[in-house]
């Protein structure tokens, strides 16, 4: 039922069935919703308010992009090359406008709302619908434990996942090679990779501690009070190699601890040491 609060509103029918994709569409309808709000206020007050949440909106937005194209990028669905021109288009829209905004040119945020309405409502309606039906198909083949998004290897067992956060996208890419075994999925927000693993199951952790965000260590408290994930294993992957560093890691609940520059060997001999521990 529609809430009449709401400017749009999150209907079964839009799930594509893929927990982690369900929750970030959900929290994109929200985003319309608080830029439909703004502009419902007083001028001065409708303008910060829009300006903050514009801003925000990129920013999950670019967050979304990445792990659908991750998903398919990892299952190999046919049509990547076109969802990722369809985000490029809208990234580009959206950056379009909030230029248009920010330079004092013609914007009528009333228009924006509703073109980012239309478009999120089309794109998972139509388009990441199709995505979901390809995931089901592979769920059904065994190839894919849909709700877990965990891919079945040739033995018949499944790929551990491994997400990497760490606000350097130059970080994350080495990751990424060195650990191309396994299922990696890469975050630049520490806060945005607190709801990847409360929406999908992540098997361990590699966490950087400096980040502007949100620091490792609060990353760390956050993960270990929340009852359905705090036993994910953390590897700390850190600059500093202090001794006091070190040992604050471990107290604040990492499993362990990697100075970079990180060498390939002994991350996955660290990875494996953790992986294969009973219960994970």
């Amino acid at each position: 039922m529609k809430d009449s609060k709401n400017y749009v509103d999150w209907e079964d029918r839009l799930s594509i069935g893929v927990p982690i994709i369900d929750s970030q569409h959900k929290q994109l309808i929200a985003i319309t919703n608080e830029l439909h709000n703004a502009c419902q206020l007083s001028e001065d007050v409708a303008k910060d308010q829009f300006r903050k949440t514009l801003h925000d909106a990129i920013a999950y937005v670019k967050y979304h992009f990445s792990v659908e194209e991750q998903v398919m990028e990892k299952t190999a669905y046919p049509e990547l090359a076109e969802q990722k021109k369809y985000h490029a288009e809208f990234k580009q829209e959206v950056q379009n406008n909030v230029a248009a905004f920010e330079g004092g040119k013609e914007f009528i945020p009333g228009n924006f709302v509703n073109y980012l309405r239309d478009w999120i409502l089309f794109h998972i309606a139509i388009i990441d619908c199709k995505t979901g039906k390809f995931l089901a198909g592979l769920n059904k083949t065994g190839k894919l434990n849909l709700q877990t998004m965990k891919r079945k290897n040739e033995e018949g067992t499944e790929n551990k996942i491994i997400l990497a956060v760490d606000d350097s996208k130059t970080q994350l890419t080495q990751l990424k090679n060195i650990l191309s075994m396994y299922d990696i999925f890469t975050c630049e927000s520490p806060l945005q990779a607190l709801n990847m693993v409360q929406n999908m199951e992540v098997d361990l952790i590699l966490l950087d501690l400096a980040m502007e965000e949100m620091t490792g260590f609060e990353f760390l408290h956050h993960l270990r009070k929340d009852r359905e994930i705090r036993q994910i294993p953390v590897i700390i992957i850190s600059a500093n190699n202090t001794e006091k560093q070190i040992n604050a890691s471990l107290e604040n609940g990492a499993d362990d601890y990697i100075v970079k520059p990180v060498k390939p060997e002994l991350l996955l001999e660290k990875i494996e040491n953790k992986l294969n521990k009973p219960g994970i």
